[in-house]
């Protein structure tokens, strides 16, 4: 199937091979593209998808630069070799998609659903997680630096040896993370000291 039009609402592309080296600045608002198949695509810049579903969809192969994907279901999508740079994920729910396969480069993850999804050896620098849901989640030896936890949600999450160093901790529930032989920079050592102190640590007793 060939996209034709600058923008979509309410269609039903399921199960369609969208046939296109490339997609560019199209709109698509509430569409369903369940178990449509992107593979077809080499690149796909600046669109926008709002609550569409992407359910068992295969976005395998695609660089996708600078698109917004807003309260979006990925359920059981595929993102083998797929590259994510710069995107807007806002409120979007990942539910057992291996986006661990995809190469995310920056971008706005803030309150997508994350639960269970593993990283393994990955560069996720840069990357904004405000609220996101990341409960169960293995980010395992991944250069984290410069993200924002700010209000995530890290329940049995872990961090095992990730390189966190300055990203940001704030309202983050830290006592229900693993942050075994993580790399932390002084003010996050500082943060998590007073969260496991409730209050009563203060930076003068870092020692030096």
């Amino acid at each position: 199937m060939r996209i034709e039009k600058s923008s979509y609402s309410s269609y039903n592309f399921s199960k369609e091979l969208i046939e296109a080296s490339e997609l560019s600045r199209v709109k698509f608002d509430k569409c369903n593209f369940r178990w449509t198949d992107f593979s077809e695509i080499d690149v796909m810049y600046g669109c926008t998808f709002e609550s569409c579903d992407f359910t068992n969809a295969r976005l395998n192969g695609v660089t996708i630069k600078d698109c917004a994907f807003l309260s979006c279901k990925f359920n059981n999508a595929s993102f083998f070799a797929t590259t994510l740079e710069d995107c807007k994920m806002t409120g979007s729910d990942f539910l057992n998609a291996e986006c661990g396969l995809a190469q995310i480069i920056g971008g706005d993850w803030s309150y997508t659903v994350l639960r269970k999804q593993s990283f393994h050896k990955v560069d996720l620098c840069n990357i904004r997680f405000f609220g996101s849901d990341l409960t169960e989640c293995h980010f395992n030896e991944c250069k984290m630096n410069g993200c924002e936890f700010n209000e995530a949600v890290a329940h049995e999450t872990s961090f095992y040896k990730s390189d966190m160093r300055h990203s940001s901790l704030e309202s983050f529930n830290i006592l229900e993370a693993s942050f075994r032989q993580t790399k932390l920079d002084l003010e996050q050592c500082v943060l998590i000291a007073e969260y496991v102190t409730e209050g009563r640590y203060t930076p003068d007793e870092v020692k030096k």
